[in-house]
């Protein structure tokens, strides 16, 4: 049994990293976890773009989301926090403000930053926290102790976070929220509806505006981000499950499977299932 399935939480450093994101493929994580970088770098593949993390920044990767681990430097020190939602909720915490500002910073390829002292106390509370649940000792308390220690780190990241996200928020352009309302509606309606119209319309502006504003802040369409958070999801499905390609595309909510096909070999060139052969 996983520390992760005993404790709800688990620790991975540089050397084990791997056992958590999935390299050469994508793949969506099961359980949210924050990934700490003290040194080096290392490039990640998500929904829109890479995302590249140098020292002393963070972010938190979270089930919604796909992701693939494309590189990291010799000098690459790190740690993974991962933790099952459950576990938050036990421990009382008002931990939803995470989705906020955060989530439009990775979005645009951003990690959070750490100062070097802020970085340095976190990281020495995470490995207190390793050698507590990988310790062969007997502990009448263990499973209460590691509720304390994870309490205290969450409460140590919320702080920070709240910092970053008063100051950076109030920092944000108009078309920088237009852009973040998009990435938030798009994370959580994306099986269901593909069209821009459909964005633009929640935030009562033209569909014209919103694309043109997306285009100027990512550099890419709106139809195309839609269309790359789609095309994640079915490759993910298709690379890491055996479910057929037609309960596939009912699941990404297309109509039947020659839609799907056909949306997937229009941006991948290939069919699902030559994409699925090249993992099997």
């Amino acid at each position: 049994m996983t520390a992760l399935e005993k404790f709800g939480v688990e620790i991975f450093t540089q050397e084990t990293i791997h056992q958590r994101i999935t390299v050469d493929k994508p793949f969506r994580p099961e359980n949210p976890a924050f990934l700490f970088i003290k040194s080096g770098t290392i490039k990640l593949r998500q929904h829109l773009s890479d995302l590249e993390l140098s020292a002393n920044t963070f972010i938190v990767t979270d089930p919604q989301s796909v992701y693939e681990l494309i590189s990291f430097s010799d000098d690459f020190q790190s740690r993974m926090v991962s933790y099952k939602r459950e576990f938050i909720s036990t421990l009382s915490l008002k931990f939803n403000r995470l989705i906020t500002y955060r989530y439009f910073r990775q979005q645009m390829n951003v990690g959070v930053p750490f100062s070097p002292d802020d970085l340095e106390v976190v990281w020495k509370s995470v490995n207190f926290l390793k050698y507590i649940l990988d310790s062969d000792t007997e502990m009448i308390y263990k499973k209460e102790i590691v509720e304390h220690l994870f309490s205290v780190f969450c409460y140590q990241m919320a702080g920070i976070i709240a910092n970053e996200d008063n100051s950076s928020m109030n920092q944000m352009s108009r078309q920088e929220e237009i852009v973040f309302l998009f990435l938030n509606d798009l994370s959580n309606h994306h099986l269901n509806n593909r069209n821009v119209e459909f964005y633009a319309e929640r935030q009562s502006i033209t569909t014209r505006h919103l694309s043109s504003v997306v285009k100027s802040i990512t550099g890419r369409s709106a139809s195309q981000i839609i269309a790359s958070i789609v095309i994640n999801e079915a490759k993910v499905y298709l690379n890491s499950s055996n479910m057929p390609v037609s309960e596939i595309s009912s699941v990404l909510g297309f109509s039947d499977q020659y839609s799907f096909s056909h949306f997937f070999k229009k941006h991948l060139r290939m069919s699902p299932s030559q994409y699925r052969q090249q993992f099997q």
